[in-house]
């Protein structure tokens, strides 16, 4: 089986190295504000965007792929309920 995420990690892994040097870029930058603190927002924004991004492409792909037993397919999850049944 290949791995589906090997270019989609990398992806991530640079797009977070990048948003990252935004961050720090903008706040060890003093010669204009209104630009640091534009970098700041941006890049925070960035990383928010592309971390929740890959949860929630993770989560999809692990709950409807059905490449074998995943957290939701739990013994003790019945179809009614959430599993918390003691």
């Amino acid at each position: 089986m290949t791995d589906r995420w090997k270019h989609r990690r990398r992806l991530v892994y640079f797009t977070v190295g990048f948003a990252t040097a935004m961050i720090l870029f903008g706040a060890l930058d003093f010669s204009d504000r209104q630009v640091s603190s534009q970098l700041v927002v941006g890049g925070v924004s960035l990383l928010t965007l592309v971390l929740s991004g890959y949860v929630f492409a993770a989560t999809y792909d692990d709950k409807w792929s059905h490449r074998g037993p995943s957290d939701f397919d739990s013994p003790y999850r019945r179809s009614y309920g959430d599993g918390l049944d003691y």
